[in-house]
C-alpha cells in the first residue's frame, strides 16, 4: 500500500495564505480625521494640511468652515471625516473628500462639502 504525501496540498495551503496576508497588508486604508463644526454650519470647509502644532487626529472648524490638521496624507491615501457637531454626527467616505496637492504630490488641503 503506497504512502501518500501531503507535501503538494500543504504548500498549495501555504502559498495562498502568504498571498492573502500580502494582499491584506498592501491595502491601503484612508486616513481618519474627526471634524467639529460649528452649530449650524453648512457648506464647504477647507482644512490646511500639515501644519506644523496643530492636531493630526481632531479639527475644529471656525465659523468660516476652515481649520488646519498636522496630518499630511501621502500622494496614494485618501481620507475620511467624522462630522460631529451640537446637533449632528456623520461620516463622509474618502469619495466626497477632495485633497488638493501640489504638482509633486504634497497635500495643501482637504475640502468637502457639509450638509446642515
Amino acid at each position: 500500500m503506497p504512502i501518500r504525501s501531503n507535501l503538494p496540498y500543504l504548500s498549495l495551503a501555504f502559498v495562498a495564505m502568504v498571498f492573502l496576508m500580502l494582499s491584506c497588508g498592501a491595502s491601503l486604508h484612508p486616513d481618519r480625521l474627526v471634524v467639529h463644526v460649528p452649530s449650524h454650519f453648512s457648506g464647504s470647509m477647507r482644512i490646511s494640511t500639515c501644519v506644523a502644532g496643530a492636531p493630526a487626529g481632531e479639527v475644529t472648524l471656525d465659523e468660516r468652515g476652515l481649520g488646519q490638521t498636522s496630518l499630511c496624507p501621502a500622494v496614494n491615501h485618501s481620507v475620511e471625516i467624522e462630522v460631529i457637531g451640537s446637533d449632528r454626527r456623520y461620516k463622509l467616505s474618502s469619495s466626497e473628500v477632495q485633497i488638493l496637492r501640489t504638482g509633486d504630490g504634497i497635500a495643501i488641503s482637504i475640502e468637502a462639502h457639509l450638509q446642515q
